[in-house]
């Protein structure tokens, strides 16, 4: 008999009473998401890591080496699931770890774009050795790296390289690509990826944002089973009609959680997953993670035991994993939480794989960072810029020429094509703090040639000095934006200097550097002093007269490949509508 095999045979005598088991949970409320019923008076009876026994009573499962927690009537819930978030930019996972574990974390998947961009293949298998032997459960997406920069194909992760970690366990299938490079190409690259990727029997994430109709079915038809993008709730129905799992987002990022409220009782929920769509440092630190968003759906109406299976049995079905995790029944994982009689969602015990990981708000089992390979610490292959670099050349043949710009729209996200008369200074086009046309820059970082773009942008409102940062969304470079050359030449070169970073330059002098050079993605600094450093960058900029509500997640995603209309790369400005590359 096999060790499996052993474990099975070992459940099935727990089960029976024939061996004892060595946890059991009793008196609690079960939280059934597979009936939608809450059930009192009931037990758990675990084996190992998995459960043997759920139903009225486990006393006979109990020996003299069992631990028995007395639920108290408090509800036993399946842990929660966040299976769409973004963990590869800013922290260490160690660090995340910390504090999402006791918000009632028993499973992640996330999106591992970041090293992808870093790194290619070999970034994607490194994040995969940070999620290696957690204390709960952590898979990877395989990321598609949709980019409008050139430069970063070279990093693209292959078809082939793409079936070869398909294989490995911790990656739970495709990540998201965005609908354009799917069905408005004939580029097929991302479609064999989806192929490759449905063929192995794993899961094809989604990202129909702006997708209706015709466009939104071929998405579906060719193999996205997931779509994030829902704004309303006629978002979620069209989505849901097309046979896609509607993840509503409530985050970092977006607030969509009160879309689902015209569907309470219009529509089965059972194809509705709650996700966070990531954090941020301030953010994790200050409402933990995921158990506000669940909080939130309660309290806006949404029937507890349906806000549950939407962080737990209905990710699990969408990924294929529900019969090893999702609810609470024999044969699954043990991945279990004790919730408070209150009414409050946020777990006083969280259980793992049949061991207590965290309780009272606190991580109970050891959290040790894991070593980076050395190839993260060199993935700028930039080389020190110039005041000179900065300079922008103005035809001589007309002194009112327009020039076109890239403004940043309300909230800070879109960005629309415009038209502006720039100052000139000696034959140069220059920054204009008065009017809000500053300059921008774009240095791809992976050919080693550093090749630019420096353009111009309005909305930063930006009054004096410079910011740089190398967290660019879904390219491979450093952006920055500043009111000089000389303050926009030392910024760049102190991200490069840090091997990755984000930095503000002001007249003259670095008042602040966040260093982030794992992959120019990740920081090393303890999560606490990170957020303060990301505190310190919004309230600098804000005094420097930027009034932007979040200005570091509008810097990162002027290159982003995912958010209309213009966007800035190597190769000049790139246009969704027209589907181009214009420069000034």
């Amino acid at each position: 008999m096999n060790k499996t095999m052993w474990l099975r045979k070992k459940l099935v005598d727990t089960a029976l009473g024939k061996v004892p088991a060595d946890l059991v949970i009793k008196n609690g409320i079960l939280m059934d998401v597979y009936s939608g019923r809450l059930v009192p008076g009931c037990s758990v009876a675990v084996s190992g890591s998995r459960i043997a026994y759920v139903g009225p009573d486990a006393e006979y499962a109990t020996g003299d080496s069992t631990h028995v927690i007395d639920a108290e009537g408090r509800l036993i819930s399946p842990g929660y699931m966040d299976v769409h978030t973004h963990l590869s930019s800013h922290w260490d996972i160690t660090d995340f770890l910390r504090y999402a574990i006791p918000c009632g974390i028993t499973a992640l998947i996330t999106e591992i774009e970041s090293y992808g961009f870093a790194l290619g293949a070999e970034g994607v298998r490194a994040f995969l050795s940070q999620i290696s032997n957690r204390p709960i459960k952590m898979y990877g997406l395989v990321p598609p790296m949709v980019t409008i920069s050139p430069a970063a194909e070279r990093l693209f992760v292959t078809a082939a390289e793409t079936v070869e970690l398909l294989k490995d366990e911790r990656i739970s299938g495709l990540g998201e690509s965005y609908w354009q490079d799917v069905v408005l190409t004939e580029d097929t690259r991302i479609l064999e990826l989806m192929e490759k990727t449905l063929e192995a029997g794993k899961s094809v994430q989604g990202h129909a944002a702006g997708a209706f109709d015709r466009k939104l079915a071929s998405y579906a038809a060719a193999g996205a089973l997931s779509c994030h993008e829902a704004i309303t709730a006629d978002d979620a129905l069209s989505r849901l009609q097309q046979g896609f799992y509607v993840m509503v987002r409530e985050g970092h990022i977006r607030h969509d959680l009160e879309i689902i409220l015209p569907l309470i009782d219009r529509i089965d929920m059972r194809r509705l997953i709650l996700v966070t769509d990531g954090s941020e440092p301030e953010l994790l630190i200050r409402q933990g993670y995921l158990a506000d968003v669940i909080q939130k759906a309660v309290d806006m109406g949404i029937d507890k035991i349906k806000a549950v299976q939407m962080v737990s049995l209905n990710p699990a079905e969408h990924f294929g994993i529900d019969h090893v995790t999702g609810g609470i029944s024999p044969g699954r994982f043990a991945d279990i939480i004790l919730l408070p009689e209150s009414g409050a969602m946020k777990p006083e015990t969280v259980i793992s794989n049949g061991k207590i990981v965290a309780e009272k708000g606190r991580v109970s089992v050891p959290l040790k960072r894991v070593a980076y390979p050395e190839a993260l610490y060199n993935t700028l292959r930039i080389t020190f810029v110039t005041e000179s670099d900065m300079a922008v050349p103005a035809p001589a043949s007309s002194s009112d020429a327009e020039i076109r710009t890239m403004d940043i729209q309300t909230g800070g996200l879109v960005t629309r094509e415009g038209k502006a008369s720039p100052s000139r200074n000696g034959g140069l086009y220059v920054s204009d703090p008065e009017t809000d046309l500053l300059k921008m820059v774009f240095i791809e970082r992976v050919s080693g040639n550093g090749e630019k773009f420096i353009g111009f942008v309005r909305g930063w409102k930006q009054k004096r000095g410079a910011v740089a940062t190398s967290l660019c969304w879904d390219v491979s470079g450093v952006i920055a934006i500043g009111v000089n050359d000389g303050d926009l030449a030392a910024a760049i070169n102190k991200v490069i200097e840090m091997k990755g970073g984000t930095v503000i330059c002001d007249t003259g002098g670095i008042s602040l550097a966040i260093p982030f050079p794992v992959g120019g993605y990740v920081s090393e600094m303890e999560i606490e002093d990170l957020s303060r450093e990301m505190r310190r960058f919004q309230e600098t900029v804000t005094s420097l007269g930027v009034d932007l509500e979040s200005a570091l997640l509008t810097l990162y995603t002027l290159t982003s490949a995912s958010i209309p209309f213009i966007r800035i790369m190597e190769k000049g400005y790139y246009r969704f509508r027209e589907g181009d590359v214009v420069g000034l």
